[in-house]
């Protein structure tokens, strides 16, 4: 888990600090699909608190196995991304159970001495992931007909692509020339 303690932050208005913080993160479930991280995700992190709440802004890197949306092999897919997020005590003190901070347009509540920030970490490398996972730009996928991957070479296919609808029509010129 990715937890920040904030005893001395929350007491101390415009105090910053800084944390180096390292996770094995369980596989994400995208799109009925697991996916595992190679590696533990780290997180470099600038807390500071606002008198308001405590924001904290950092940067996130890893790597993901995914599956090529063309050839299906699984490759390494390495993020950076940004993190930033407003953190505000409950109100009143009261206690929210452990994980789960609710979040409003703007912040999300914790209470305690310590801050999770596994959950908005998740939300950030979900967001960040492309809609089509390639493993090149100009990966060639597999064949249609015979489901060979093409990146090993040409596979045996017959490469006249027509369209089925249009099929009727091949023979049109030849039989007009009878």
């Amino acid at each position: 888990m990715l937890q920040v303690d904030v005893a001395s932050l929350k007491r101390n208005i415009g105090e910053t600090s800084c944390y180096e913080l390292q996770a094995a993160l369980p596989p994400l479930e995208i799109r009925g699909e697991k996916v595992s991280f190679w590696e533990p995700v780290k997180v470099s992190l600038v807390v500071c608190n606002t008198g308001e709440g405590l924001l904290a802004r950092g940067q996130i890197t890893g790597e993901l196995q995914l599956a090529c949306d063309r050839c299906l092999e699984l490759f390494h897919y390495a993020f950076s991304l940004p993190f930033e997020e407003t953190y505000r005590p409950v109100p009143g003190g009261g206690e929210v159970p452990s994980g789960s901070g609710e979040k409003d347009a703007e912040s999300v509540t914790f209470s305690g001495d310590i801050l999770d920030i596994t959950p908005e970490v998740l939300n950030s490398i979900i967001l960040s992931l492309p809609m089509k996972a390639l493993c090149k730009e100009d990966c060639p996928g597999l064949c249609p007909r015979c489901g060979s991957n093409l990146k090993d070479g040409q596979c045996g296919c017959e490469s006249e692509n027509i369209d089925p609808r249009l099929n009727v029509l091949k023979d049109f010129f030849s039989r007009s020339k009878k």
